[in-house]
C-alpha cells in the first residue's frame, strides 16, 4: 500500500509547479513564448536524485531572482529539503520554515502539499505511524482553518474561488485514507474515503487505487479488483499488476484480464443514469461537440464526460461530434475536417465544448473530473431540449462497399443557414499520451449540401482514408511548430462496422445550431 501513498503525494508535492508551468493547451499563435528558464525548470524536475534536484533549483533560483515561477521553485527546493531529512521531526522543521513565509492563495495549497510530502517521504516505514496520521490530520485542520480567511484568495478569480477551495480541502480526504492505510486501519481508510465522496472529491485514479488497497486489506478481493481496475485504466502502473494479480487470484488463471480491462477503459468512470425524455419534446435534436487531443491530459475529463452524453442519451435526442486537434500535441486522428470545424468556431485551447453553436463551456480536468463535467454538459443540453427547432431534418444512410449513400430531407431550407452532413466512427483504439485507449464519435469526413426534400450524397470511404492520409502527410511535411515530426501510428484508416451519419443546420453568422438528425449506416 506504500506505493499508493508514494504516488499521490508526489502528485501533492508538485502541485505547485505543475499548476505554473502547465497552463491551458493553446494552438500555435496563441501560445505565449516561453520565458528562458523554463526548460532548465521542467529538465531539474526530473532529477530524481533530491540532493542534486535541490542544489540545480537553488542555481535556478539564484540564476532567475524575477521568475514568474518563483513560488514554484521555493516549492521544489522545500520538497527536496524535505526528502532529504532523517526524520518525521525535521521534516516537519523544514515544512514549518516554509509554511512561515507563504502568502496569497499558496497558502491554502501549502498543507496539502506538506500533508503529501509527508506520505511520499522515502523513509516513511520508518516513521512513527500515530504521529504520521497526526501531522496529516494537523494540516487539514490548517487548511480548513486557511480556507475560511477571505484574503487567503487575494488574486484567484471569484468564480474560481469556491471550486480553489474545495479541492485544497477537500483532496486531504485520500491524503486521510491514506495515512490511516499507513497505520494499519483499512476500516478508517474506507470511512475518510466515504467522507472524501460525501464532500464532492472526485473518484479520480488516486481514489480507486486507495480504495483498492483499503478493501484488500480488509480481505475484500472482488471489491478491491474492481477498484485497482479502475486505477489501472487510469494510467496507475501499480494498480495495473495489483488487478492481475486478483484477476488471477479469483479466476485461476490470466486469460481475460486483457478484455477485462480493455472493456472497463471503454466504459464511463460513472454511472450518467437513465434518460428521462422530456415530456414536451417538439422534435429538437441537440448538436453537442468536442474539440479535443489524444496528447492532451486535461482533455481527458471532458472526453469521459462525453462518453455519459453518448453512453446515456438515444440519437433521437443528441448527435455528438468530436474533432481530434494537433493542441498541444500531434494526433493522428486530425483530418481536414476538423480542421474546418476548429477555424469555423474559432477554437485554439482543448477541450472545448460547443452546444447548438454556443461556444461558451471550456476546460477539462482529470479523470476524476469526469463525472462533473458530464453534469455540466447534461444541464446545457436538457436545458435547449424542450426548446422548439428552427429546421426539421431526416437523415437515412446505408453502405454497399466503400460507398456511404445518404437520404436526407431538410425540408424547406432556411435562408441563409448551412447544411452538413458528417461521417462519424462509433470508436477509435488508439492510446495517445493523455490516456485514454477508446475515443469515441469520431469524425471522419464533412459535406456541405443543398438544402431541400428527398436528396441525396455520398461519402467515398477510400477517397475520405485517403484524403485524411494525405493530411497527416501535409502535415508532417508543412508544420512549422512541429519540424521533423513523423508519426508513429497513422490512424486515417475507417472502420466500417460502426458508421454514423449526423446531419445539422446551422446559421454561419450566428453560429447557431437549427436542429439536426441522427442515423446509423447500414
Amino acid at each position: 500500500m506504500i506505493k499508493s501513498v508514494l504516488r499521490f503525494g508526489r502528485l501533492a508535492a508538485c502541485l505547485c509547479l505543475v499548476l505554473a508551468l502547465a497552463g491551458p493547451s493553446r494552438a500555435q499563435n496563441q501560445r505565449p513564448p516561453r520565458p528562458p528558464e523554463y526548460s532548465e525548470l521542467v529538465a531539474a524536475s526530473r532529477i530524481k536524485d533530491p540532493a542534486v534536484r535541490l542544489k540545480e533549483f537553488e542555481r535556478i533560483k539564484a540564476a532567475y531572482p524575477s521568475s514568474r515561477f518563483m513560488a514554484a521553485i521555493d516549492q521544489s527546493i522545500v520538497r527536496a529539503r524535505v526528502e532529504l531529512a532523517d526524520g518525521l521531526e525535521a521534516v516537519l522543521a523544514v515544512q514549518k520554515d516554509f509554511l512561515a513565509g507563504v502568502k496569497g492563495p499558496a497558502r491554502l495549497e501549502a498543507p496539502l502539499n506538506a500533508a503529501g510530502q509527508i506520505l511520499s517521504h522515502p523513509k516513511l516505514k520508518t516513521f512513527d505511524k500515530a504521529a504520521v496520521l497526526k501531522a496529516v490530520s494537523d494540516y487539514r485542520d490548517l487548511a480548513i482553518k486557511i480556507s475560511a480567511e477571505p484574503g487567503v484568495y487575494e488574486g484567484v478569480a471569484p468564480g474560481r474561488r469556491e471550486a480553489f477551495k474545495s479541492f485544497a480541502v477537500t483532496s486531504f480526504g485520500i491524503l486521510t485514507a491514506q495515512a490511516h492505510l499507513n497505520a494499519d486501519q483499512p476500516a478508517k481508510a474506507l470511512e475518510a474515503l466515504e467522507a472524501f465522496r460525501k464532500e464532492g472529491g472526485a473518484a479520480g485514479t488516486d481514489y480507486f487505487y486507495t480504495l483498492g488497497g483499503a478493501y484488500r486489506t480488509l480481505g475484500r478481493t472482488k471489491e478491491a479488483y474492481d477498484a485497482y481496475l479502475a486505477a489501472a485504466v487510469g494510467g496507475h502502473d501499480d494498480a495495473l499488476a495489483a488487478a492481475r494479480e486478483l484477476y488471477l487470484k479469483m479466476n485461476g488463471k490470466s486469460d481475460g484480464f486483457e478484455a477485462a480491462l480493455e472493456a472497463k477503459a471503454k466504459e464511463a468512470p460513472y454511472d450518467p443514469g437513465p434518460f428521462t425524455a422530456p415530456t414536451d419534446w417538439k422534435g429538437r435534436t441537440v448538436l453537442a461537440e468536442l474539440f479535443t487531443g489524444s496528447e492532451c491530459p486535461p482533455c481527458v475529463a471532458a472526453d469521459l464526460g462525453f462518453d455519459g452524453l453518448i453512453e446515456s442519451y438515444p440519437g433521437k435526442y443528441l448527435a455528438v461530434l468530436v474533432y481530434h486537434l494537433p493542441i498541444p500535441r500531434p494526433d493522428p486522428m486530425i483530418n481536414a475536417a476538423a480542421k474546418a470545424r476548429q477555424e469555423f468556431y474559432d477554437v485554439n485551447s482543448t477541450p472545448t465544448v460547443v452546444i447548438d453553436g454556443e461556444k461558451d463551456m471550456s476546460g477539462g480536468g482529470s479523470r476524476g473530473l469526469a463525472e462533473a463535467k458530464f453534469r455540466q454538459y447534461k444541464a446545457a443540453i436538457d436545458a435547449k431540449l424542450g426548446s422548439a427547432p428552427d429546421a426539421v431534418l431526416k437523415v437515412r444512410a446505408s453502405r454497399f462497399g466503400d460507398a456511404v449513400k445518404v437520404d436526407f430531407d431538410a425540408g424547406g431550407a432556411v435562408a441563409g443557414a448551412e447544411y452538413h452532413l458528417v461521417l462519424v466512427q462509433g470508436e477509435e483504439k488508439y492510446k495517445g499520451s493523455n490516456g485514454l485507449l477508446v475515443h469515441k464519435m469520431v469524425v471522419r469526413d464533412l459535406l456541405t449540401v443543398e438544402p431541400g426534400a428527398g436528396r441525396t450524397a455520398a461519402f467515398d470511404l477510400a477517397a475520405s482514408e485517403a484524403q485524411a492520409g494525405q493530411y497527416l502527410t501535409d502535415f508532417e511535411t508543412t508544420n512549422r511548430r512541429f519540424q521533423g515530426f513523423k508519426f508513429a501510428e497513422r490512424h486515417d484508416k475507417i472502420d466500417r462496422s460502426q458508421l454514423r451519419i449526423v446531419f445539422f443546420a446551422q446559421d454561419p453568422a450566428s453560429k447557431k445550431v437549427l436542429n439536426a438528425a441522427v442515423a446509423d449506416v447500414k
